[in-house]
């Protein structure tokens, strides 16, 4: 006996942007195409809505520079410091941890539990590491 597999497609219709449409109308298959986009970008929680399609508003926690007795900071640090909020808040982080190091700062950037980016930064360099190495 013979069993044969029969999957049911059923049509979903959405909008895309003119550049998008013409892209999709040069592809031999589109269906295949879409089909395997969406697989691969439902396999894994995004990490900024945590799955939910919204992202929700938060703001990166940042040391506290009297309590953390951090040094006043040079202009250059200053101005990298600046940069490194900008990385935090696109990268969805939470947290912005800031200690002092040699002649500047040494930070890491965190979203939860998650390390996603830990480094220096001194008047002469900014020095970076990516994830949770040590």
């Amino acid at each position: 006996m013979y069993s044969i597999l029969l999957y049911m497609k059923t049509r979903v219709t959405f909008r895309v942007a003119p550049d998008l449409a013409d892209a999709l109308r040069d592809l031999p298959n589109q269906t295949q195409f879409v089909e395997q986009a969406l697989r691969e970008a439902l396999r894994e929680k995004c990490p900024a809505c945590g799955g939910t399609g919204r992202a929700m508003s938060r703001s990166v926690r940042v040391s506290n520079f009297r309590r953390s007795q951090l040094p006043p900071l040079s202009r250059e640090v200053a101005l990298r410091l600046r940069e490194l909020m900008t990385f935090a808040r696109r990268a969805a982080a939470t947290d912005l941890g800031l200690r002092a190091a040699d002649d500047g700062l040494a930070f890491v950037v965190s979203r939860g539990e998650e390390v996603l980016l830990r480094g220096s930064l001194d008047r002469h360099a900014t020095r970076l590491e990516l994830g949770g190495g040590h």
